[in-house]
């Protein structure tokens, strides 16, 4: 029996898409709980709900810009 959520493996994997300029970027080390994208400069807060599979949660508010 498979499971029903597959984690992709390929090139993509472990980068997310920054919600501000959409430029995807790999948030090292993984495991990390903050990144920054090198396009735009912001700053998101990532979780890692599969050990390769990053995700971003939302911006680091601190950081925002007003």
């Amino acid at each position: 029996m498979k499971k029903p959520h597959k984690v992709m493996a390929g090139p993509r994997d472990g980068e997310v898409r920054c919600l501000n300029c959409f430029a995807r970027f790999r948030p090292l080390p993984v495991g990390t709980e903050r990144a920054t994208c090198p396009n735009c400069g912001m700053e998101w807060r990532i979780s890692w709900p599969y050990p390769r599979t990053a995700k971003i949660r939302g911006p680091v508010w601190e950081k925002f810009p007003k």
